[in-house]
C-alpha cells in the first residue's frame, strides 16, 4: 500500500444534489455519516402525506423519487450556504430565501421560491424534506461517506485525453498519494483517517449525474461510458461507513488496516 496518503479536500452538502461546501474539517458521527451532510432533500411525484412519510421512514425511500441533478440539471444553477443553523439558497449570486426553522411547512417556502423561477417545475408535485438523524444518501439503507482518489482521476485523464473536474463526483473526502484505483481493492477493509475509523463499504458506481461538470447544466463527458471503455467498469471512488465518532481534517493521513 502507498505511503503518505493524505486528505486534500473535504466537502459536505446539506441539500442532496445541490452544491457542496468545502471545509477544513468534518465531524463524523458513528452510524450516521458527516454532520449536516445531505440532511435536506427534495422529493418529486409524491403527495404531501407521502413526502412526510418518505422524510421519516427510511425503508420507504428510493432514489427515483429524489429531485436530483440526474433528472433535473437546473439544480446546478443553485447553491447554498449553511451556517449557525441558517440555510440560505442562491440562484447564481442572488439570494432567494433564508430560513432557520426546518419544520415541514417552513421548508416549502424554499420549494415555492424554486418553482416560481423554474417553468419546468412550476406545476409538479415537489416537497422539501429534512431529517438530520437519517440523511438522504444514495445508499438508501446505509449511512455512508464518499471518497475519491486524485491519482485515479489523473490516470483517467491520461488514458481518456480529457480534463475532468473532481467536483462532479461530489465526494466528501478527496485523497492523494494512493496508487490509481487502488481504493477499489479495499472493500470490507478498515481504514483510519486521522484518529477516526471507517469500514470500506463498497465501490461507487457512477451514474448519469457525472456527465455534468460541477455547477453546470451543460453535459460534456459521458463519464460512466468512458470509465467502462477504459477500465471495464463504471466505478470511481468508494463508500465508507463510519464505525466511530471523530473529526477528520485536511492533511490527515489515511491508513489501511488489514
Amino acid at each position: 500500500m502507498s505511503e503518505n496518503i493524505q486528505i486534500k479536500k473535504l466537502y459536505y452538502s446539506p441539500i442532496k444534489s445541490f452544491n457542496f461546501i468545502e471545509s477544513k474539517s468534518l465531524k463524523i458521527i458513528k452510524n450516521i455519516g458527516i454532520e449536516h451532510d445531505r440532511v435536506f432533500a427534495f422529493v418529486r411525484n409524491k403527495t404531501k402525506e407521502e413526502s412526510i412519510k418518505f422524510q421519516e421512514k427510511q425503508y420507504l425511500r428510493n432514489n427515483q423519487s429524489y429531485l436530483s441533478v440526474k433528472n433535473t440539471p437546473i439544480l446546478n444553477n443553485y447553491r447554498l450556504e449553511f451556517q449557525n443553523q441558517n440555510l440560505k439558497v442562491f440562484l447564481k449570486n442572488e439570494e432567494i430565501i433564508s430560513i432557520s426553522e426546518f419544520n415541514f411547512e417552513n421548508l416549502q417556502f424554499i420549494t415555492k421560491e424554486i418553482k416560481k423561477r423554474e417553468t419546468d417545475l412550476k406545476d409538479k408535485e415537489i416537497f422539501m424534506i429534512y431529517n438530520q438523524n437519517i440523511p438522504f444518501y444514495d445508499m438508501i439503507n446505509d449511512h455512508v461517506v464518499s471518497l475519491i482518489n486524485l491519482e485515479s482521476l489523473r490516470d483517467f485523464e491520461a488514458r481518456s485525453g480529457l480534463s475532468v473536474d473532481h467536483e462532479r463526483f461530489r465526494a466528501n473526502i478527496v485523497i492523494d498519494g494512493m496508487k490509481p484505483f487502488q481504493e477499489l481493492e479495499l472493500a470490507k477493509k478498515k481504514i483510519k483517517i486521522g484518529n477516526t475509523l471507517f469500514e470500506v463499504f463498497q465501490n461507487t458506481p457512477r451514474c448519469k449525474a457525472t456527465i455534468y461538470p460541477y455547477q453546470s447544466t451543460t453535459s460534456d463527458i459521458n463519464v460512466p461510458q468512458k470509465l467502462n471503455e477504459i477500465y471495464d467498469h463504471i466505478d470511481f471512488g468508494i463508500y465508507l461507513k463510519p464505525i466511530e465518532d471523530g473529526t477528520i481534517s485536511l492533511n490527515n493521513e489515511v491508513k489501511v488496516i488489514n
